[in-house]
């Protein structure tokens, strides 16, 4: 048995014990086949994120809410100099209102909403859509040196661009007698 057999048999093991304790019944029993095979038209990690979403949706359900919220990642890049740390989010469709920009212990947190924009037509309902809305949240550490008191922040055309000054790197290397 290899280890990605291994890992995804464990992952289904999980799932289980999970479907147990929250709903109080067995899980249902498996096929000839333990997990079902990803139709060759989809792209496997869109697939597995599709199935772990249709789990948080039918675990959501038992919690007593009707839906599970949903949530998107809004894409980052960041750019690093010497003297200045850049990061650019694409944020389309979100009102510069909607977005929170926090800094706490080293973590800079980006947080908002992006709403799904409703039908101006009452007789007609959303029945699918690709472009992301939702909650999100993104988090990562600061450099180190960063200046987070003249953090800047900047949204135009859906674009949110942070600056952080930070204090020029020096670059030391010691080296210590070991004893």
């Amino acid at each position: 048995m290899t280890n990605e057999t291994q890992t995804i048999d464990g992952a289904i093991e999980q799932v289980e014990r999970l479907y147990e304790s929250v709903t109080g019944r067995e899980a249902p029993t498996l096929e000839e086949k333990p997990y079902a095979i990803i139709p060759p038209e989809k792209v496997p990690e869109e697939h597995v994120q599709e199935q772990v979403d249709r789990l948080i949706q039918t675990l959501a359900q038992f919690s007593g809410k009707s839906e599970a919220e949903p949530e998107w990642k809004p894409p980052i890049a960041l750019w690093e100099g010497r003297n200045e740390v850049r990061i650019v989010v694409d944020l389309p469709g979100v009102e510069r209102d909607a977005v929170r920009v926090a800094v706490s212990r080293g973590m800079l947190e980006l947080t908002g909403t992006r709403l799904l924009r409703p039908a101006e037509d009452d007789s007609i309902k959303l029945r699918y859509a690709e472009h992301p809305y939702g909650k999100f949240r993104r988090t990562m550490p600061l450099p180190h040196g960063a200046k987070v008191e003249q953090l800047k922040a900047e949204m135009r055309s859906g674009v949110l661009e942070l600056r952080i000054p930070r204090e020029a790197e020096i670059v030391e290397i010691k080296t210590v007698t070991v004893g």
